[in-house]
């Protein structure tokens, strides 16, 4: 539950390094990571200042003027309010690096009015904390409260009813989507509702805070009910475009990767988001591999370049997060374990969605997603049960560790410390064998032989060890061991 408007804080919404279109890509003043969705009408952006909203809005007129309507999804749970012509967050005090978390957009919309009141009564020095990136949120914000004057605070809303006066079509609509975790099925839903009477060509902007995770999920979310429309366009010039031509524009618009198009190019298993559970579900439903394929063929497009022009792949993400989990401290594993089961859910959740676009959207959605799930709830169970079935430790087998506790117990083990390296590493490389060669495969086969190597010591160098270097649960460097043990020589 929120606090009283009276105890909450402000907080920048913008911070450094938020823009993460790739080097060249075409940017947009006051719209951090402005971007369209290839061969979509689809657009993604950080939170706006208030200038903003307007040149966003351009190019969107500019293509897209002739429809009847241009949505804007504000995608936030947390409420925003605009000082000075900037965004800024209302913060909890007692927990001010985390985004609140409210899920009715109308509660959301009226604790904003009441914040941006909140904020005048506060008097002419305007009080804030500075947004700052960080994996981890508890590295998301200094503790240093910051001043300027006020000058002046306004509403989305506010904002939305301006611009609506000068760009009538425009509809705002606001889906709260959670930053941390997998879109509600309600989520779903919303954007089903939004788009399902419009037409292909309808366009769209996402905003989050940054414009990257939630934003990105949405549009490829949006992209699978746009493919639909476009299906649905396409059959009706049947009869009237010779069916040669049609096939073709419809292969090379709605054509699948590894289904009606060669895959061009060789990628790792785990980087195509072949998960354990993924392939329980690609097992139990024959229909969810051309599902898969048509979120993977999504997602890529709204990735960064050279497949797409986005800031994030929501796929390969996962399998970035875990080598980084591989090599990380207890602390952070923690969190990121959290984070990449979050992850998978989310595309566990893509490739279902899809299979109930095709399958219900061309009957003209008369059942829910929700309903949908409520239908198929062993899909609920399969992804709770299996979200974490992932390999979170790994280790070199015990029989394969016999032959190095041999070297290093001999007497004259140091003799050996050259061949036990080497076995270490080799072991450590066959480990991560599945891995793309780089820094994280590397520092996790570095990790690895360290444990590994403290895992072999006989209790004479453990002890030596652990008195030279400290404790052996933190796990010291694999070199730091190295030189204690060539160090070691026995009492007399």
């Amino acid at each position: 539950m929120a606090p009283p408007v009276a105890e909450l804080k402000a907080m920048t919404d913008a911070f450094d390094g938020i823009d993460r279109l790739a080097e060249g890509a075409p940017r947009t003043d006051g719209a951090p990571n402005f971007r369209r969705m290839p061969g979509f009408p689809l657009f993604g952006t950080g939170q706006t200042t208030i200038e903003g909203f307007e040149k966003c809005l351009e190019p969107v007129i500019k293509k897209y003027g002739d429809e009847k309507h241009i949505f804007w999804v504000n995608l936030r749970q947390e409420p925003v309010v605009y000082v000075n012509n900037k965004p800024f967050t209302a913060r909890d005090p007692k927990n001010v690096n985390f985004h609140l978390e409210i899920n009715n957009p109308e509660e959301c919309s009226a604790m904003e009015t009441d914040f941006a009141e909140e904020i005048r009564k506060r008097g002419e020095d305007f009080k804030y904390y500075k947004d700052q990136f960080g994996e981890h949120p508890e590295e998301r914000a200094t503790n240093e409260e910051l001043t300027e004057k006020l000058t002046g605070v306004t509403t989305i809303n506010e904002i939305y009813a301006a611009i609506k006066d000068k760009v009538p079509k425009l509809e705002p609509i606001r889906i709260p989507m959670n930053q941390e975790n997998s879109p509600a099925e309600e989520n779903f839903d919303q954007i089903v509702a939004m788009l399902k009477d419009t037409t292909a060509s309808c366009p769209v902007i996402f905003n989050c805070q940054a414009g990257i995770s939630r934003t990105t999920t949405a549009i490829v979310i949006a992209g699978l009910v746009k493919e639909l429309q476009l299906t649905r366009e396409l059959d009706r010039m049947r009869g009237i475009v010779p069916d040669d031509i049609l096939d073709a524009l419809k292969k090379k618009k709605l054509g699948l990767p590894g289904i009606d198009i060669e895959v061009q190019e060789d990628r790792n298993a785990m980087q195509m988001g072949e998960f354990e559970v993924i392939k329980e579900l690609l097992a139990a439903f024959p229909n969810a591999k051309v599902a898969k394929a048509q979120v993977d063929k999504l997602i890529d497009l709204a990735a960064p370049p050279p497949r797409g022009t986005g800031v994030e792949n929501i796929r390969e993400c996962i399998i970035e997060s875990k080598m980084t989990f591989d090599v990380s401290s207890d602390d952070w594993q923690t969190y990121l374990k959290n984070k990449i089961m979050n992850n998978i859910e989310r595309y566990f959740y893509l490739i279902v969605f899809a299979m109930y676009v095709r399958e219900v959207g061309p009957k003209g959605f008369p059942q829910t997603f929700k309903q949908f799930m409520d239908a198929n709830s062993n899909l609920r169970d399969m992804i709770a049960e299996g979200r974490g079935k992932l390999e979170w430790e790994r280790k070199i087998p015990d029989e394969k560790l016999e032959e190095l506790k041999t070297l290093l117990s001999a007497a004259d083990f140091k003799e050996n410390m050259g061949k036990i390296i080497k076995r270490i590493y080799e072991l450590s490389w066959d480990m991560f064998g599945d891995l793309p060669r780089g820094h994280h495969k590397n520092n996790s086969m570095h990790k690895l032989a360290s444990k590994t190597m403290i895992e072999i010591l006989p209790a004479n160098l453990a002890a030596f060890v652990e008195k030279k270097c400290g404790s052996l649960a933190g796990t010291p460097d694999f070199f730091d061991v190295i030189g204690q043990v060539s160090w070691y020589e026995p009492e007399a």
